[in-house]
């Protein structure tokens, strides 16, 4: 599935990085999927642009087959 992350907002609290939520579109064949995926400030910090790209298709997936965290 290819995966592009549109926007990320990110909110602090105390100063502190506190989450982030992605928005993404996804493109698997002819099926489309959209929406977003909120992470904890220690998840998404310091993560490449790749490796966000791959938390979003793996929780997305998840999601989706109904295994959800």
């Amino acid at each position: 599935m290819e995966i592009t992350i549109n926007n990320i907002d990110l909110s602090f609290r105390n100063g502190d990085l506190s989450s982030a939520k992605l928005y993404f579109n996804g493109k698997a064949d002819t099926i489309n999927v959209s929406g977003h995926i909120v992470l904890e400030g220690s998840e998404y910090d310091g993560k490449t642009y790749e490796e966000l790209q791959e938390i979003v298709r793996q929780k997305t997936i998840n999601k989706i087959q109904g295994t959800v965290e």
